[in-house]
């Protein structure tokens, strides 16, 4: 007799906590009438292409005839990587700096044969000047 009063109890207890439970809808219902939270800032819109073509945009204008190519030779030393303090005890004083642009920042530094280009203070691209 106690094990079928058991059973019984088992049988019903799940059915009694869940009746005073919420229903789901009325659960869900408080969450949809609340302001949803962001976690992480709203990503403003890139420029558009019109907005960076109309910028003023400077460099050299290479002509070249069809099928014609340029040929860069890279040079051996700097290598990439290396400090100006370096460069400039190897090679000397530069004969011209041009200020650095963009960011991060690039700085062309023209030898008598050579075109030294630095991001920050360090050797990205070495150049023959012709």
């Amino acid at each position: 007799m106690v094990n079928k009063i058991m059973i019984l109890m088992g049988l019903l207890f799940p059915t009694i906590a869940m009746a005073e439970r919420p229903a789901m809808a009325e659960r869900f219902e408080a969450a949809v009438d609340e302001e949803p939270m962001l976690m992480f800032e709203p990503v403003q819109a890139e420029p558009t292409t019109e907005a960076i073509v109309t910028e003023p945009i400077s460099g050299d204008v290479l002509e070249l005839q069809p099928g014609e190519t340029i040929i860069i030779n890279p040079l051996d030393f700097p290598v990439r990587g290396m400090t100006m303090d370096k460069v400039q005890n190897e090679l000397g004083h530069p004969a011209e700096i041009a200020p650095s642009i963009g960011e991060p920042p690039i700085t062309r530094w023209t030898y008598a044969d050579r075109v030294v280009f630095f991001e920050r203070s360090q050797v990205i691209h070495v150049v023959e000047r012709r």
